[in-house]
């Protein structure tokens, strides 16, 4: 074993330094070895001489290693260490700061309609947090309302100066990781700013601008004569130029759940493709060698470059360039050693770019295919070869096609089954899912987004040519292969078993049930009761909420279907993704009071376009005290029982007709109020309901200050939790609620603060974990 080791090392000592630094790396990153240790810096220039030195390269293998975790050290203290990051992490809100720095465009965060880019910053002021700093930080800003970035140069900003919220649900989207990973420490929200000096940077920014105009020539040529198909449209966009926001979620889903999303973006797939194309063109035409061999080089930076130099296309133009300078220089090119080299560029370029899934990815799936690929397809051979007994010469010609028919599907299969074993431990520990249809999926989408890019090829030819007949047939080409991807991407993922999704277990727990109150922004509210294995929400926020947090945290806890959801009223920020959940995840049984929808609600609110979907969502309108079995395991038996609104009560406000449920869980009652306000308290303080709970769950009325001093004496909760969010007025945590908790000696917990809340019930205990305050509760039952 150690001899084959050693052989594989000498014929890829390139690879051999790429996993020894990506070692470094995660030494550094886990805290093993000390951040500032003068040993460190000694042994990081010691160990690449001593090997130059005695030409014992063995020893380069412990000193890539020792550099890169020097590199990855340095690089995090200009990000997770940096002093401004470490203050702002002190705050608990948004300060104002008085900045002098350089601004570059960034074209990729226009979401929200105001022009962003990014600042190399001189000099940081923030006067309330007695901080003035110069040390070099990199922020991301967001300039004033349609105010157009002004060109490179230094600039004096004010503005408000904070720090992307951390992800407290399970399985979404951290956007400050995600920030600091990119090198951005904060983010700063432009009020005024001021021309102060040049920059020379200048080139550098004209380039960007140019790259950009290049970008949105080539959005308007694949249009052309497209525009009666937005849908189809966006794809396009997605597939050449990487404008995924535009593109419709159903199809985005389709994609991701075959496991051929990486035909839906830009990626490495399209990069190598296109450097194949130019390759096999200019071959044709007669081309030198060696110039074909640096035009295509050329041709995929460009592309890289005009798709906004994202991280995928980067890496792949690098992979391309070195693979093919092996050639260039007369050596032989290997696989594996190119992959070693870029990956030994990338980090010591960046070395966040390791913890990155696309990096993972990209270079986890092509050295599995390198390493892969070849002893299956090795396998399959003898089904792709001609009758042994038939001398090949006296084969038809039908007999020979088919022949390579049989070889060219023995290659890509053991290509798309290599690459998928080699995505499957990225893709469980990042997404907790498995798509085994992708084995098959990638063998139809990639040659169809192999022909889609030579058609967009052929289409901006035309165009650039002036050849408008021509770019409008192969602009119609592309947008039928594009319509044929999205059908085979819709049916593979339809397929039974194409995907299914893990629970890890850093998230399970043995407790007989498990409620979790997520956060959710702007009011909005979803909760997940899990019994077992059985799965029920109560209320699914709205849609935006639904994409980017409630189905991850599903996917990431391992839910495939749910048995039911209850929609507390209609309103769009507490039941807007109800439409998505039942078509997601098994439509299941909706549950609401029987007063909705209210008389007066508008045709297109969310439960009345619900109700006239086609097919229409199982749906069962519930009476006061109508109780509703969620289990009757022996472990923990739980109900559900409506309290209010009666059925007298016909408020057209949303919020005053609000459902109440009580839920039991063996030994443990909770409240569930939802927006319930001043009206619903007190009609169930006159009610004869017994209203007393452990947990009171709530959001915020729009208009009531809810929750009583009465109230908490009839209700009398050990706990309660609070979604809120104090960007606005009307989801604020209530001042008299925190003193009235107070006062009762009642610990509150709200969604801003403590983050998503996990509750966790036994028998004898109440598990209580907020999650981005790490603090813990154990409740007894009374």
């Amino acid at each position: 074993m150690l001899a084959k080791l050693q052989l594989w090392t000498r014929a890829n000592p390139l690879m051999a330094l790429a996993l020894a630094a990506v070692c470094g790396i995660l030494a550094a990153e886990m805290g093993w070895l000390p951040a500032h240790a003068t040993w460190l810096l000694m042994l990081t220039t010691a160990l690449p001489g001593a090997a130059l030195v005695s030409g014992r390269s063995w020893l380069l293998i412990p000193g890539a290693a020792l550099v890169f975790a020097f590199i990855h050290t340095v690089r995090t203290d200009e990000t997770f260490r940096h002093p401004l990051r470490l203050a702002l992490q002190e705050q608990s809100q948004p300060l104002q700061a008085l900045i002098r720095g350089s601004l570059l465009p960034e074209y990729d965060n226009t979401t929200d309609g105001r022009a962003h880019a990014l600042c190399t910053t001189q000099k940081i002021e923030v006067p309330a947090a007695g901080l003035a700093l110069e040390q070099p930080a990199t922020l991301l800003v967001r300039l004033p309302k349609d105010v157009r970035f002004p060109g490179a140069g230094v600039y004096e900003l004010r503005g408000t100066l904070y720090l992307p919220r951390t992800a407290s649900n399970p399985g979404t989207f951290d956007a400050q990781e995600y920030s600091l990973r990119m090198g951005r420490v904060a983010r700063l929200d432009i009020s005024h700013m001021r021309r102060v000096g040049g920059s020379s940077e200048g080139w550098y920014c004209a380039f960007l601008e140019t790259a950009e105009d290049c970008r949105q020539w080539i959005s308007r040529q694949l249009t052309q004569d497209l525009e009666e198909d937005p849908q189809t449209v966006a794809v396009l966009r997605a597939m050449a130029l990487g404008v995924s926001a535009e593109a419709d979620d159903e199809i985005e889903d389709a994609f991701r759940n075959s496991g051929t999303l990486h035909v839906f973006a830009v990626s490495g797939l399209h990069v190598g493709l296109l450097g194949f194309i130019v390759l096999t063109v200019l071959r044709q035409t007669g081309t030198p060698r060696s110039v074909s061999l640096w035009v295509a080089v050329l041709v995929v930076f460009a592309y890289a470059f005009v798709t906004g130099w994202r991280p995928s296309a980067a890496r792949a133009a690098f992979m391309v360039a070195i693979y093919l300078s092996a050639t260039l220089l007369d050596r032989e090119s290997s696989l594996q050693n190119s992959l070693g080299a870029a990956a030994l560029l990338l980090l010591a370029a960046d070395s966040h770019q390791l913890f990155m899934p696309g990096f993972q990815l990209s270079f986890g799936v092509l050295w599995l295919s390198a390493v892969g690929s070849a002893p299956l397809l090795k396998r399959l051979l003898p089904f792709t070869r001609l009758d042994p007994f038939l001398p090949p010469q006296l084969a038809s010609w039908r007999q020979r096609a088919w022949s390579r028919c049989r070889l060219w599907l023995a290659t890509t299969l053991s290509v798309s089954f290599a690459a998928w074993i080699g995505s499957l431990p990225f893709i469980l520990g990042h997404f907790q899912s498995i798509t085994p249809v992708a084995v098959i999926a990638n063998c139809v989408l990639v040659p169809l987004s192999s022909l889609c890019l030579g058609a967009t090829c052929l289409g901006l030819c035309a165009a650039a040519l002036h050849l408008t007949g021509a770019q409008i047939l192969f602009n119609n080409v592309n947008w039928a292969l594009a319509k044929a991807m999205v059908a085979s991407a819709v049916w593979f993922a339809g397929l039974p078993g194409a995907n299914f999704h893990f629970q890890p277990r850093t998230f399970s727990t043995n407790a007989p049930a498990e409620w979790r109150v997520l956060e959710l922004p702007f009011g909005g509210a979803a909760n997940h009761l899990r019994i077992g294995g059985t799965h029920w929400l109560f209320d699914t926020g709205d849609d935006e909420s639904f994409r980017r947090v409630l189905r991850p945290y599903l996917h990431a806890s391992g839910v495939d279907t749910v048995a039911g959801v209850f929609l507390s009223h209609n309103d769009a920020g507490h039941i807007g993704g109800a439409a998505q959940v039942v078509a997601t995840f098994g439509a299941p049984v909706l549950f609401c009071s029987s007063q909705e929808p209210g008389r007066h609600d508008s045709s297109r609110s969310t439960l009345r376009r619900l109700l006239e979907s086609s097919p229409p969502p199982s749906l069962r309108k519930l009476q006061v005290d109508e109780p509703v079995m969620l289990s009757e395991a022996p472990a923990l038996k739980v109900e559900a029982r409506m309290l209010y609104p009666p059925a007298q009560v016909q408020n057209d406000r949303a919020d005053d007709r609000t459902m109440a449920l009580m839920v039991r869980l063996g030994p443990w009652r909770v409240l569930w109020l939802s927006d319930a306000g001043w009206r619903a308290e007190k009609a169930l303080c006159a009610s004869a309901a017994d209203l007393r709970c452990d947990v009171l769950i709530r959001s915020q009325h729009e208009l009531d200050l809810s929750t009583s001093a009465e109230f908490l004496l009839r209700t009398q909760p050990q706990l309660i939790l609070c979604g809120s969010d104090p960007r606005t007025v009307e989801t604020a945590l209530p001042a008299p609620l925190v003193q009235q908790a107070k006062e009762q000696n009642i610990p509150l917990l709200d969604t801003w603060s403590s983050g998503s809340i996990d509750l966790q019930f036994h028998q004898d205990a109440l598990h209580v974990l907020a999650s981005r305050s790490g603090k813990r509760w154990v409740l007894k039952p009374r």
